[in-house]
């Protein structure tokens, strides 16, 4: 939502819409508003323990002048002389007090015996409740307190100590009025400390900004700032940064994908080209053309098998953490697919062997687990010599809740310094493109089985055991959860 403008020069000249402005007024009305509970529970609360603290000085004055005519006692020989003693102790007491506006009050039974002038006139003509003893109250706007007197001639005597409450409030309002320029002060201060303070805040933002702003996809080196603080902005730099490292990443991936396919197309093209070419040049015999198609022919299958790998591998990039919700049986995918490649084994004489424990049912692309076997297989066949030997497995580990294929042979091997770039993309050893009785590849098989499996999340090794002595490639899916089916 738009912050309001303003109409008025001044105005349009504060940015509204920036963060920091935004921060300034929001910790401002913060501020203010904390400010303006706390200074109104001061008042309250200074208010209530004033009134508080006068009530218990006036009990504690009625019980003072309750002893005092204990006190006049011993020194007068009748009741009347003590009592005209107890009313110039009043009468002291309300002088002593006169800037409190103190009342006085001496009641004999519901009598009044003396009352001091300031005495309101309500108070004056309140019944008193004999049933109590001591009491404090508040009544027309006055707070006093009561005590009885016994005394040794069985009369009555009550007196009464009160104030206005219009005493405290004058003492509350005393203290508001220091408050308010300790108020006015916040108020002037706040937003420019707040403006201070978000300045300081969003320093950082403004260098993540200023870097994001110089980022290119031609050049993806530059990484924002941190301060080492550990604070949010700093986890907000690194988050980004680790974007910035897989998108540069993810770029260089894809320059050098687009210059391997360029240089896996441009030898078939050439191939094709220079064949076409010397054909044509001048008039050949028949089989010459025919030879000459032939070969031509044999790179349009290349080409047209690199294309097809490419779009697998695109089709599987684009679709990466999407949810299955098909299952699939490997132990069935891995025996169809041995059985596909049936004939080409039986023609080298290449042995090849199914093990398995059972069903290993997942959840996933029949389509593409099926690419991946079939991609394995194809690799050993190629690989392997006349009369090898091929061993395929499939176990179902419930322990671990994972499906395992292997796919072994006795073929060449990989050399070890190849081990860590044999899912690369385009990635064939030379020793394997020097070798002109191996089905030539793409070099995008172990790539797209890769792509694959991780989409399925799972994961893929290849282990060789020396050259000339063969690899195993292991694949690992996790298993689909078996329901159990009520009795």
């Amino acid at each position: 939502m738009p912050w309001p403008s303003i109409d008025v020069p001044f105005f349009r000249l504060i940015p509204w819409g920036s963060l920091r402005v935004r921060l300034t007024l929001l910790n401002s009305a913060a501020v203010l508003l904390a400010m303006l509970i706390l200074l109104s529970a001061v008042r309250v609360g200074v208010r209530e323990a004033l009134f508080r603290e006068t009530e218990e000085t006036l009990l504690g004055e009625v019980r003072e002048v309750a002893m005092s005519l204990d006190e006049f006692r011993p020194n007068s020989a009748d009741f009347i002389a003590s009592r005209d003693l107890l009313v110039a102790e009043l009468r002291r007491k309300a002088e002593s007090h006169r800037d409190r506006a103190w009342f006085l009050h001496l009641l004999d039974g519901s009598k009044t015996l003396w009352a001091s002038p300031n005495c309101p006139e309500a108070i004056l003509h309140l019944p008193v409740d004999e049933s109590v003893k001591e009491t404090v109250r508040r009544f027309a706007k006055h707070r006093w307190a009561r005590r009885l007197i016994d005394t040794s001639e069985g009369e009555k005597l009550y007196v009464r100590i009160g104030m206005p409450d219009k005493v405290i409030e004058q003492d509350v309002d005393d203290l508001t009025w220091f408050l308010l320029p300790i108020g006015v002060g916040f108020t002037l201060l706040t937003p420019l400390a707040g403006y201070w303070l978000a300045l300081r805040a969003l320093r950082p933002i403004a260098g993540i900004l200023k870097t994001a702003g110089r980022l290119k996809p031609t050049k993806l080196g530059d990484r924002l700032p941190t301060r080492g603080t550990e604070d949010e902005l700093d986890q907000l730099s690194r988050t980004i940064n680790r974007l910035l490292d897989q998108v540069a990443r993810h770029v260089e991936q894809q320059q050098q994908f687009v210059a391997d396919a360029a240089h896996e197309l441009r030898g078939p093209l050439a191939a094709m080209q220079n064949a076409l070419e010397v054909a044509t040049a001048k008039d050949r015999s028949l089989d010459s053309y025919q030879g000459t198609l032939e070969e031509a022919l044999g790179e349009t299958r290349h080409l047209t098998k690199l294309a097809n790998d490419l779009l697998l591998l695109a089709e599987v990039g684009n679709s990466l953490g999407s949810v299955f919700n098909q299952v699939c049986d490997l132990e069935q995918v891995v025996r169809q697919t041995a059985a596909m490649f049936g004939g080409t084994a039986e023609e080298r004489s290449i042995s090849m062997t199914i093990q398995s424990n059972g069903k290993a049912v997942v959840r996933g692309d029949e389509r593409q687990l099926r690419q991946v076997i079939s991609n394995l297989v194809d690799n050993a066949l190629r690989f392997t010599p006349e009369g090898g030997q091929i061993d395929l497995a499939v176990e179902a580990s419930q322990a671990n809740a994972e499906a395992v294929v292997t796919v072994s042979d006795n073929g060449r091997g990989v050399d070890e310094e190849h081990l860590t770039r044999v899912f690369d993309r385009f990635f064939q050893a030379e020793a394997a493109r020097d070798r002109g009785d191996i089905k030539r590849g793409g070099g995008l098989g172990l790539s797209i089985c890769r792509s694959i499996v991780e989409r399925h999340g799972g994961r893929i090794g290849l282990e060789s055991r020396g050259v000339g002595q063969g690899v195993t490639v292991t694949v690992v899916i996790p298993l689909r959860p078996v329901r159990r089916q009520s009795a």
